[in-house]
């Protein structure tokens, strides 16, 4: 069976065809979810952030006008309600919300390494001011290009570059704070 385009489930789901409209959410909701809840840091400020995108999609959906791609402008519309709740609340250290981005691994200890190791990086990435934590989601986990991203955020493309490279030193550098004290430990 054929994979439709977005476009056409677009032109569908506008025309009133509501099993279009499911198909189309049901592509990009599991990538929204865990973008806002690796952005947001807790489960229920994703389902939130995914709630509120679906409704501004259902309401919006005939003013995308095909100038960038469907998912692009999707996001687009996620950066901006996301950062609207970073503004708003104060993000929660939910651990337990890091249980769900956890991949199957073979072995146990191979899956706590890897957990602890994720842990680190979340608990990095909410340390990041939110314009940089923005930027590398979009980069590394929907990979987006740094003129794509720009484009949602309504900035150039060097500003992007700035955020991203500024985000990753302040990480490597935490990072490598965090090794040092836990090898003094020892």
């Amino acid at each position: 069976m054929f994979k439709r385009s977005d476009e056409s489930l677009i032109a569908q789901a506008l025309n009133g065809d509501q099993r279009a409209w499911q198909q189309l959410v049901n592509r990009h909701q599991q990538a929204l979810y865990y973008f806002g809840l690796r952005l947001l840091g807790s489960q229920e400020d994703a389902r939130d952030l995914l709630q509120d995108v679906l409704m501004v999609l259902c309401r919006n959906l005939g003013q995308y006008r095909g100038d960038s791609s469907f998912k692009s402008w999707l996001f687009g519309i996620a950066n901006y309600r996301a950062m609207d709740m970073l503004r708003r609340r104060k993000p929660v250290d939910d651990d337990s919300a890091l249980a769900e981005l956890s991949c199957d691994s073979t072995g146990l200890a191979d899956q706590l390494a890897q957990d602890q190791q994720q842990r680190q990086v979340q608990t990095q990435l909410r340390t990041l001011p939110p314009e940089q934590r923005l930027v590398l989601e979009l980069k590394f986990y929907q990979q987006f290009t740094f003129d794509e991203i720009a484009s949602q955020l309504a900035i150039s493309s060097n500003t992007v570059k700035s955020r991203f490279y500024a985000a990753l030193d302040k990480m490597r550098l935490q990072l490598e704070d965090d090794h040092v004290g836990q090898s003094a430990n020892f």
